[in-house]
């Protein structure tokens, strides 16, 4: 099972899935054009290929970000359209033009309009084109114009443009961004010295100045996690038509020199830390292979169980005459907390005259009470650890009774209504006196134990690397990060083996469960005495074969009881939890 678990982990771990990742959609191709008006604004073209399948193409909504323009500027969609296209790019069919609609705040969530439409919300900067039957591979071209998107400055005009903003739905693959600038006519175009380009996001990007007055912007592909800023400064005597207000916004105040020199500090900076981001992640995926590694590592030296000395497949007694069924509960499942202890332990105390059932009830003795003295010795000989899960089994009940002599299921629900902290504190104390008792038995081999905590500890320390990763350094590495973490854990939870005595014990205790499962009770019961069968309910209850018992007149009060007390006690407990959290 843990290598089956395993596999299933390193799957994506050492060949991604992309189809596990996969949007709604595709963004194929994506063409920008943002023409530089003479009066500072801007005119934009916006045309991207989207491919859907069929079942997704039934009813789509696809979504535009335009953010990232100064302060100041105002956008205004003037016309979505749409058409098919083949592989190459051609249209199919004519353009079909989306009419306008007024955004509803609940699109936000997943709504759309009863027709074909698209609408802009404005405060979020973000067009969304409803579309019914849409084509597998469709077109959609947006005109918009942005008012006051040049800023200017004594010496130049700055356009900053962020055509591809972070936290998109999707990646865009193929991404081109053209900038035509107003060249004025008496001036020409001189590359980085009147007109500068710089271009920040993916480090395969490219910026191409060309002689009649057009900036490229070139992206081969630009995940969500990142983005795409475009730069450019030109003459602001190019700007013929400004308005007074656009020319005094920033008087007294020149661009070039310090614009110019802050960009390429910037750019130095984006490709150190896209340097050290690459070392970072190589270094994250190096370190979840080599704690993967030492994980399978672990597993393989500690994690597989010895072979018993006991072999068969059926047992019809006890797994050993002195072990209360509650220190079995813990060795059956790896030391795991559990009620299902309590329970057995209650049922074990009620065969044994300790605890007696009334009328529905749990008739719980006064201190002094029980069994006689000679009783209690011989039962401390015979099992010294039930004479100290009595007492501690007592004082519970005791204290969850409320100092009465009876407890009953709604007598349980009320307290842990009523007072969760306390039946909650004294649920755990009963836990802890049964740890104190499983511990000195080492049912489980110290050494496989020391390397669980450690593969343990470096799947969280790995899975909050991850965390850390897909923050700073980049999604991908960093989900890579959590899926080896998460490996790693699964690997850890089964790095962990008994002793050969508890695995021998444990060997016996499986083939009493395969006696009592299949139908060994009924056939050969017969060969145990009425006393021997009462002897082994719990053990049917902590194996889950309860139902799969004959009964008798001695055994059928404890196979009767069992599923009451384990439902009161089920449901008191999360109602305790739930309470405790409230409270």
């Amino acid at each position: 099972m843990a290598l089956i678990l395993l596999v299933v982990m390193l799957i994506p771990v050492f060949g991604w899935a992309t189809p596990a990742f996969a949007a709604d959609y595709r963004c194929a191709e994506v063409d920008l054009l943002a023409s530089v008006e003479t009066d500072g604004s801007v005119q934009m073209t916006d045309q991207r290929i989207f491919d859907l399948t069929e079942e997704e193409g039934s009813h789509e909504r696809l979504k535009w970000l335009y953010d990232g323009f100064i302060e100041g500027s105002e956008i205004a969609i003037d016309r979505v359209r749409m058409a098919p296209v083949d592989e190459a790019g051609a249209l199919k069919t004519e353009w079909v033009e989306l009419p306008e609609t007024t955004f509803q705040l609940s699109w936000r969530g997943g709504g759309a309009p009863e027709h074909d439409a698209w609408a802009y919300d404005k405060f979020r900067h973000t067009l969304y084109a409803f579309v019914d039957a849409m084509p597998d591979r469709v077109m959609f071209e947006v005109d918009y114009r942005v008012e006051n998107a040049i800023e200017a400055f004594d010496d130049a005009a700055d356009f900053q443009w962020l055509y591809v903003p972070q936290d998109y739905d999707v990646a865009l693959a193929n991404v081109r961004a053209e900038v035509v600038l107003p060249v004025a006519a008496d001036d020409l175009v001189k590359p980085m010295d009147n007109v500068y380009a710089w271009g920040h996001g993916p480090a395969d990007g490219s910026v191409d100045i060309r002689s009649d007055g057009t900036i490229v912007f070139e992206d081969p592909g630009v995940e969500p996690s990142e983005y795409a800023k475009a730069r450019v400064m030109f003459p602001v005597e190019w700007l013929t038509n400004l308005s007074e207000e656009a020319k005094l916004a920033n008087q007294g105040s020149l661009q070039y020199y310090w614009t110019s020199r802050y960009e390429e500090t910037w750019v130095d900076t984006d490709t150190s830390r896209e340097v050290i981001r690459l070392g970072l992640a190589e270094g994250l995926l190096a370190l979840s292979a080599v704690l993967l590694l030492g994980a399978l590592f672990a597993w393989w030296r500690w994690g597989r169980e010895r072979p018993p000395a006991f072999r068969d497949d059926y047992w019809m007694n006890p797994p050993v005459d002195a072990l209360a069924p509650a220190v079995l509960g813990r060795l059956w499942r790896w030391n795991h907390e559990s009620p299902d202890d309590l329970v057995a332990t209650v049922l074990d105390m009620v065969r044994r005259g300790l605890l007696e059932v009334k009328d529905d009830a749990l008739v719980i003795p006064s201190a002094g009470e029980g069994l006689s003295d000679e009783q209690v010795a011989t039962e401390q000989d015979a099992c010294p650890d039930e004479a100290v899960l009595d007492q501690a089994t007592l004082r519970f009940l005791r204290t969850i009774s409320t100092g009465g002599r009876t407890l009953t299921a709604a007598k349980l629900s009320a307290l842990a209504h009523e007072h969760p902290r306390d039946f909650l504190e004294a649920n755990a104390a009963w836990q802890r006196q049964l740890t104190a008792l499983v511990e000195p038995y080492g049912f489980f081999d110290k050494a496989s134990r020391r390397a669980q905590h450690i593969v343990l500890w470096a799947a969280a320390a790995l899975a909050l690397l991850g965390v850390a990763g897909i923050i700073w350094i980049g999604w991908r590495s960093g989900v890579l990060a959590l899926l080896a973490a998460a490996a790693t854990g699964v690997l850890g939870n089964y790095t962990t083996r008994r002793s050969p005595e508890g695995n021998d014990i444990a060997a016996h205790a499986k083939a009493l469960r395969n006696w009592m499962r299949d139908g060994g009770w009924q056939i050969e019961g017969d060969r145990l005495t009425a006393e021997e069968r009462a002897a082994l309910i719990p053990y049917a209850y902590l194996f889950g074969v309860v139902k799969s018992l004959g009964v008798d007149e001695e055994a059928d009060s404890l196979v009767a009881l069992a599923p009451k007390l384990s439902k009161s006690l089920d449901e008191a407990l999360r109602a305790a939890h739930k309470r405790a959290e409230v409270s």
